[in-house]
C-alpha cells in the first residue's frame, strides 16, 4: 500500500500553520510534514524559512501535542543541521519516536556514526543529501544517467537508508526499475496531479507521495 503524506499547506491552508496540522489530521493521509527549525532561543518550530527575531511560528511541540493522540506519522523536513536530537527527544517525550520520519537535512555523518538514528527514526534520504548539486545539474539541462542512479541506490546501501526521497519529476521508468532492483524504495514530492499519482503509484518501489492534495490522490491511487 502506498503512504501519503500531506504536504504542509495542503487544501489551500497555510504552510507550516497549526490549522495545517489540525486539517490534516482530518483527512485519510498517512501522514503529515512540516518543516522544522530552531528560533534564536533555540525552540524549535515549524517554518520553511529562517526564523527572524519577532516571527511568530508554532512551536514544534504544539504539533507535537495535536499528533500524539492520533494514528498519524509526523514528517519532519530538517531544515538546518543538527536538529535530530532535539527533535527525537521532544517526540520521545509525546510517545511519537515509532511514528518520527526525518527527510532534509539529515547528517550523513550522524547517520554514519550512530545506528541508533536508523533505527529509531524512519528516514525519507533526500537524493541531493546523497548527492550534493544533483537538481542544479538537471536544472541546468543534464539528464540523470542510469550511473547516477546506480550511485544514489549505492550510497543508500552504505548507509542503510532504506527509503530514498525525490522530485516527482525523477520517478521515471528507468528510475524506479534501478531502484527496485537494489531493494530500494521510493518516496516522491510533491505530487498534486491525481493522475500522475496514480501513474507514479504503479511502480512497485514506490512507498510514499506527498501531495497538497491529499484526499485526491488518494482517491485516485485507490480506484
Amino acid at each position: 500500500m502506498v503512504h501519503i503524506t500531506a504536504h504542509s499547506g495542503c487544501d489551500g491552508t497555510p504552510d507550516n500553520s497549526l490549522e495545517f496540522v489540525r486539517h490534516a489530521l482530518q483527512t485519510n493521509a498517512d501522514a503529515l510534514e512540516v518543516d522544522v527549525r530552531k528560533t534564536k532561543d533555540g525552540i524549535l518550530a515549524i517554518s520553511h524559512d529562517a526564523i527572524l527575531d519577532g516571527q511568530d511560528a508554532p512551536a514544534l511541540d504544539a504539533v507535537f501535542a495535536l499528533v500524539a493522540p492520533t494514528d498519524k506519522w509526523i514528517n519532519c523536513d530538517l531544515k538546518e543541521p543538527d536538529l535530530e536530537n532535539a527533535v527525537i527527544d521532544l517526540a520521545r517525550g509525546h510517545g511519537l519516536l515509532q511514528r518520527l520520519i526525518f527527510s532534509g537535512t539529515v547528517s550523513l555523518e550522524r547517520v554514519r556514526m550512530d545506528e541508533t538514528l536508523r533505527r529509531d527514526v524512519l528516514i525519507y534520504i533526500n537524493i541531493e543529501e546523497l548527492m550534493p548539486g544533483l537538481y542544479d545539474r538537471l536544472q541546468d539541462g543534464e539528464v540523470l544517467t542510469e550511473q547516477d542512479m546506480q550511485k544514489a541506490a549505492d550510497l543508500c546501501h552504505e548507509y542503510g537508508f532504506r527509503v530514498i526521497n525525490v522530485h516527482e519529476r525523477l520517478c521515471t521508468p528507468e528510475f524506479m526499475q534501478v531502484m527496485d532492483k537494489n531493494d530500494i524504495v521510493v518516496s516522491a514530492w510533491t505530487i498534486n496531479d491525481p493522475e500522475r499519482a496514480a501513474e507514479v503509484a504503479q511502480a512497485k518501489c514506490i512507498e510514499n507521495i506527498t501531495s497538497r492534495a491529499p484526499e485526491l490522490v488518494r482517491g485516485a491511487i485507490d480506484g
